[in-house]
């Protein structure tokens, strides 16, 4: 009894090549004969990526600009599923993109091997860094997510330990030294104040989460539109 179909299916945050695979969004997909809209599963949100590629427009970045994708400090691990669409969206768009991550939190080969993909067919590059400073510089954009370790992925206490020593990963004015002055940052909310990004850079010039926020909506309905309009 419907005309379209939202299913959002966390990861479960255990096994990573299952939720690499997608088992639990594939085995519901099978089922439905209506048009189907991921609105989050283990390792893609591509809804978030729509409002997020509107949002890189409507700011004038380059679609070959720097794009630097940064792990933040959360007290537990966070599910893979936006910083996998957010770096696929953006080396689709043709850019420089950087995966900043401290060691243990880089992200699974199988996902940059496909953004390397993206990339290569829109003339622009994907690559992992932990040197904060060579990977913000000359930025356009920081887009700040917090995911689990990969390292020890779904062992939350190896997890727990690993991020332990790493609270100076939460974002700042500091950190963009060495990026471009109009650098811009991203982060897809919600978002701990204070402990992934300080409340002086989130309230700050350089923001673009409100405009983020706003743009889920017209990216949506654009979905549904285009899902749901009448065949001429």
């Amino acid at each position: 009894y419907c005309d379209a179909l939202g299913i959002r299916a966390f990861a479960d945050g255990k096994d990573l090549a299952a939720d690499l695979g997608e088992r639990k969004f594939s085995a519901m997909a099978r089922l439905v004969d209506k048009p189907l809209i991921n609105l989050e599963s283990a390792i893609s949100h591509p809804c978030q990526s729509l409002a997020d590629w509107k949002t890189l427009d409507e700011l004038g970045i380059p679609h070959h600009g720097k794009f630097v994708l940064s792990w933040a400090w959360h007290p537990r691990g966070l599910p893979l599923a936006v910083p996998a669409s957010t770096v696929h969206m953006a080396a689709m768009r043709g850019m420089e993109v950087v995966v900043l991550a401290p060691q243990g939190f880089a992200l699974p080969p199988a996902i940059l091997d496909k953004a390397q993909r993206a990339a290569a067919a829109a003339g622009g590059s994907v690559r992992a860094s932990s040197d904060r400073r060579e990977a913000l510089s000359g930025a356009h954009v920081v887009y700040a997510k917090e995911w689990g370790s990969t390292a020890d992925y779904g062992n939350e206490a190896a997890d727990a330990a690993a991020r332990r020593e790493l609270k100076d990963w939460c974002l700042d004015e500091s950190w963009f030294a060495p990026a471009r002055t109009d650098c811009r940052l991203m982060h897809c909310l919600p978002v701990r104040r204070n402990v992934a990004i300080a409340d002086s850079l989130l309230d700050g010039a350089r923001s673009a989460v409100l405009r983020q926020a706003y743009n889920r909506m017209p990216a949506q309905m654009a979905v549904l539109y285009r899902l749901l309009k009448p065949t001429e």
